[in-house]
């Protein structure tokens, strides 16, 4: 369970300016829970309660296809707000949310959300501006996977995650499963590919760790 402040404590925040500022206060200060590699946040299809923020760790948000196979929708890491499109709906969870490594979140609940976005608007605004960039780049990879070949799609996809996860700016760590389910094709496949990229001279790859050795030529596979 998440024990965190009173609404006396958005109360306080009336004059104040930076919603956004305050928002992460509240979150940084609020009670944390941890979760484990690959244990499970939440559902696709449970009620909603409120908002989680990364403090530190990495999430997946997945569906399934209707053959069962794992879909990932997004990857998110430290100082990201999951479940932003609650703000539009106040229904159930879209996708099903699990952690990806060892992970510690922070959660606000609806009514203190609800509160906050009434006195800071601008909190509002920003998860908007999230929330259809996140949009508009889950667009992109769903017509990847439709028209990409697989050769490409895994490129694009290790080259996405390098752009918005990597600590390094050459490496990722992410499982052969977790790619496959990124890029919309199969472990196996992946793994074939990822061996035919070693060959060629433009990954190295040790455990779960992808080394990116030439980008330009990654970024430039054809279709």
């Amino acid at each position: 369970m998440f024990y965190g402040q009173t609404p006396e404590n958005l109360n306080s925040l009336i004059s104040k300016e930076d919603g956004l500022l305050k928002l992460k206060e509240i979150m940084l200060e609020r009670s944390t829970r941890s979760y484990k590699k690959n244990q499970y946040i939440h559902y696709e299809g449970d009620h909603v309660i409120g908002i989680y923020y990364i403090i530190s760790g990495k999430v997946k948000t997945v569906k399934l296809t209707e053959d069962g196979r794992e879909l990932i929708t997004g990857v998110y890491k430290e100082n990201d707000y999951l479940d932003i499109s609650i703000l539009f709906s106040n229904d159930t969870y879209n996708d099903t949310t699990i952690a990806l490594e060892d992970t510690i979140l922070s959660f606000l609940p609806t009514e203190q959300l609800d509160k906050l976005l009434f006195l800071y608007p601008d909190v509002g605004a920003k998860f908007i501006k999230i929330l259809a960039n996140d949009m508009r780049e889950k667009e992109v990879r769903l017509l990847q996977i439709a028209y990409m070949s697989v050769r490409k799609r895994i490129a694009q996809g290790i080259l996405h995650l390098l752009l918005q996860h990597s600590a390094d700016g050459s490496s990722i760590k992410f499982s052969r499963d977790d790619l496959a389910a990124f890029s919309g094709t199969s472990p196996e496949t992946v793994s074939r590919t990822l061996s035919d990229f070693k060959e060629e001279g433009l990954i190295e790859k040790t455990a779960s760790t992808i080394h990116v050795l030439n980008l330009d030529k990654l970024s430039k596979i054809k279709n």
